[in-house]
């Protein structure tokens, strides 16, 4: 009985506490406006054939030779398509720099079922060069290990759905902006799995949220890639559940064994 009642204050708990973050509605756009282009330039998409389906992710430009993305998106994979410095992935654009690896570095205890330990980096042939449209992103210091996050102001962009109604990704890199919950506001819509190596953007606030084709994308908060987009609700993108992101902070050590 008193565990009953301990999920019925938790319950109650993340609904006040989304219920403070959720001040406004738009008009339910799923991955949010249009970036300028070339204005995220460690932002990368990543394309390969899992299964016999076609599969797009995105990922970030963690060093010249490595990119940071989520271990869903290369595991059972042979090869995937890196393309860095674009803005439009239908287009072969000029600044745009296309690789193909088949190196691929997934955590050694990723479960598919569960998620967790949902990261993996794609080692690319060569070093890229920098340019105004391609750059790194900074990931969390050994300073930022304790570090929660929570109610900071998070990012994130993708080439993924925009609507959940319509099975085609975006040309364009899209994104969003929306508070970063506690984990407690979290772990109830997902019936308590939520891990603390993980780490969650309300999808009430504007009713955005990240969608099919962005997983493996970086979330950023103040200047700094603090998680890797992993999954959402299967209700659907724009259900007003949290989207659900692997912490960087808990795979520090993972990152600088492999990095």
């Amino acid at each position: 009985m008193f565990r009953n009642i301990s999920y019925a204050v938790l319950f109650l708990l993340a609904l006040f506490y989304i219920a403070e973050v959720n001040c406004e509605e738009s008009l339910g756009v799923v991955n949010g406006e249009v970036v300028e282009p070339h204005s995220l330039p460690y932002q990368v998409a990543i394309k390969t054939i899992i299964n016999d389906r076609e599969i797009l992710c995105g990922g970030s430009l963690i060093k010249t030779n490595k990119v940071l993305t989520a271990a869903w998106c290369v595991s059972g994979a042979d090869s995937v398509e890196v393309i860095l410095g674009a803005h439009n992935i239908s287009e072969v654009e000029e600044t745009q720099v296309r690789l193909n690896s088949s190196t691929f570095v997934i955590h050694e205890e990723y479960d598919p079922d569960t998620h967790l330990n949902d990261i993996a980096i794609v080692v690319l042939p060569e070093e890229v060069a920098l340019t105004d449209a391609i750059q790194l992103i900074a990931t969390p210091s050994l300073g930022d290990i304790l570090k929660s996050y929570s109610d900071e102001l998070g990012q994130v962009a993708g080439w993924g759905r925009f609507d959940d109604s319509s099975p085609a990704y975006s040309d364009v890199l899209r994104r969003i902006q929306a508070t970063i919950i506690p984990n407690i506001a979290c772990t109830v819509p997902y019936l308590f799995s939520i891990q603390p190596y993980q780490i969650c953007l309300t999808g009430v606030q504007f009713r955005q949220n990240i969608c099919l084709g962005d997983s493996g994308s970086p979330l950023i908060a103040d200047n700094i890639q603090v998680g890797i987009a992993s999954y959402g609700s299967d209700f659907g993108c724009s259900a007003g559940f949290p989207g659900v992101y692997t912490r960087l902070t808990s795979f520090y050590f993972w990152l600088e064994t492999h990095v």
